[in-house]
């Protein structure tokens, strides 16, 4: 008589264990998405002007290098310098605001081991790198190229690492407070699409007379800021004068209310973007156990059989 709950435990639990081994695996198994971005071969070369080293990056394959190209504009191609010819593996090279240039390259070789590639083409589109902050950052062009030119007064809080210049005109975008912003690029590449320190100006215009003369090429790039906040004063009075003009007030909104429109450094964000949404689309498991499995179902059948 002490016997049969053990069994009958057992006939209940094996095939919860089974549903939920089955269930587990069914979520945990994933696959690895494929390039959205195709290329055209230009040429295969045996030799070509290195780009900075801010601009080699590993790549496991051709793949990669259309995929990173397009994730890193302005890319108008990219080389595919091949390594182990085993695994595929080799080097993306890009040559941010350049065009590729055939005279500086040669093929006079039995195996050509750079594969130069077009500007990839992507199911998704081309990538931007302003990060939502605003269109106008994705192509910054700069107001002035010095040397020489000072840091901000705080540049605790006002001077932060950078991945570009567009990188950096769109944190200033994003800042609460910027006038224009200086981008002064690392490792001496002197290029605006190389990561380096952005300064961040609150206030002011930028001064020419605080520049010295440049020994070289110039060190810093300047830039305005194309995508300025409105000040909270201009637009409290601008609200303010809307609701009395048009006489709908919105006394009855709930603060904190999410179904309000927002206004974004673009000034286009629109309700639709802000309603909240509890609608899920995670996978997850059932709630009770399973009897679907057949070898579960066999499981619980012998089990009961026995106990006849």
């Amino acid at each position: 008589m002490k016997i049969t709950p053990f069994w009958v435990s057992v006939a209940l639990f094996v095939p919860l264990a089974l549903a939920e081994s089955t269930a587990t695996s069914a979520t945990s198994t994933s696959t690895a998405a494929a390039s959205s971005c195709t290329a055209s071969l230009v040429t295969s070369l045996c030799s070509y002007p290195e780009p900075d080293s801010d601009f080699a990056v590993a790549s496991d394959g051709r793949a990669f290098c259309w995929d990173y190209c397009s994730a890193h504009p302005p890319c108008s191609f990219v080389i595919f310098s091949a390594g182990n010819p085993n695994t595929g593996t080799g080097t993306c090279w890009l040559y941010p605001g350049e065009t590729f240039n055939a005279s500086e390259g040669t093929s006079d070789c039995a195996n050509p081991n750079l594969s130069v590639y077009s500007q990839p083409v992507c199911a998704s589109g081309s990538a931007t790198t302003t990060s939502g902050a605003c269109a106008a950052t994705a192509t910054p062009s700069a107001i002035a190229s010095v040397c020489g030119y000072p840091a901000p007064g705080d540049c605790f809080d006002d001077c932060i690492a950078s991945t570009g210049a567009s990188d950096c005109l769109s944190q200033c975008a994003k800042a609460d407070s910027c006038s224009y912003v200086v981008f002064n690029p690392e490792d001496g590449s002197n290029s605006p699409y190389a990561s380096g320190n952005c300064w961040i100006y609150p206030n002011g215009t930028f001064n020419t007379g605080s520049v010295t003369a440049c020994s070289g090429a110039a060190e810093q790039f300047v830039y305005n800021n194309l995508c300025p906040k409105p000040s909270v004063s201009s637009s409290s009075l601008s609200s303010s004068a809307t609701e009395r003009s048009s006489g709908t007030g919105t006394a009855g909104t709930t603060p904190g209310s999410t179904t309000s429109a927002a206004t974004r450094s673009n000034g286009t964000r629109t309700a639709d973007n802000t309603t909240s949404s509890t609608t899920s689309t995670e996978n997850s498991a059932p709630i009770g156990p399973s009897l679907t499995n057949p070898l579960a179902i066999g499981v619980a059948i012998l089990i009961l059989k026995a106990l006849q």
